[in-house]
């Protein structure tokens, strides 16, 4: 993780408003299936439906996130669930303020 990997990330709208949602993800989501909010995190089509995209889009999204250690991502079945790493927001933020 580094500063311009993390500037990158956090430089689309999109990917922003994705962090936000992740944050509070019971109250920014309807669940359709049980435990996926909550323990296991969001499943991507819950993603891209909120935030306008297709399911390609939102997953290229993440996939950035999880690159810049700002979201997990967890397998569970045939669907990939996504959560905010707190501890890579963290370190994501003390890098950010250490590097200006």
């Amino acid at each position: 993780m580094d500063e311009v990997g993390i500037a990158k990330a956090l430089s689309s709208g999109t990917r922003a408003k994705i962090l936000r949602w992740l944050r509070d993800p019971e109250t920014n989501f309807e669940s359709r299936v049980e435990g996926d909010l909550t323990e296991d995190g969001v499943c991507v089509n819950l993603i891209a439906e909120k935030a306008g995209v297709s399911q390609p889009t939102a997953s290229r999204h993440l996939a950035v996130l999880k690159g810049a250690g700002l979201v997990e991502t967890r397998r569970v079945a045939q669907r990939n669930y996504h959560r905010r790493d707190e501890v890579g927001i963290s370190e994501a933020k003390r890098l950010l303020a250490e590097g200006f």
